[in-house]
């Protein structure tokens, strides 16, 4: 094998290694939104009855005899705290990536064109060739295009548009008649 064939193998490998962590990178994020989109209220009040009845059942304190309650609860306290300030620090550093891509974007439709850093957001090479016509890029292709486009998760915290400016006159009074 020459020198130029274990190159070419090399650079076909490295290519192949990031096509993978981009697909694991996107697994991750998905994973993720459905986490957060499975604890809801209910399901965070049964998660905490359950806990503290085996909590109450196991009765930890007789395992740990010379640690009064009071520093359970302290300890508990404690990292509860942690919890919330890493996940914080996580929202906060989704939120400054999502700020820079939607400026990025915001750019690439000012200007007409996608740029690179949208493109690796938009598409991260899942379906990157499918439906694209000659002359469009991929990223441009994987875009979203209307309110269709968003997933029926992230619809639901949408604002309906219909409420955002007042009633007409027409309407108004047909409220007003009707309230009588």
């Amino acid at each position: 094998m020459s020198f130029e064939q274990l190159q070419a193998k090399v650079a076909r490998a490295e290519d192949a290694l990031e096509a993978h962590e981009r697909q694991v990178a996107a697994d991750f994020r998905v994973l993720g939104t459905c986490w957060r989109q499975a604890w809801s209220p209910p399901r965070v009040i049964g998660a905490g009855l359950a806990a503290g009845f085996l909590a109450g059942w196991v009765r930890p304190g007789r395992a740990v005899a010379g640690v009064q309650p009071a520093r359970w609860l302290q300890l508990a306290g404690s990292l509860a705290g942690l919890v919330g300030s890493i996940q914080a620090a996580f929202a906060a550093s989704e939120a400054q990536d999502a700020a820079g891509e939607a400026g990025a974007v915001a750019a690439a439709a000012a200007t007409g064109t996608v740029p690179a850093a949208a493109a690796a957001a938009a598409g991260a090479g899942v379906g990157a060739g499918a439906g694209v016509g000659v002359g469009t890029s991929a990223a441009a292709a994987d875009l979203p295009r209307g309110p269709s486009a968003v997933p029926p998760s992230a619809r639901r915290f949408v604002p309906d548009p219909q409420w955002d400016a007042p009633p007409r006159p027409a309407e108004a009074a047909t409220d007003v008649s009707e309230g009588r």
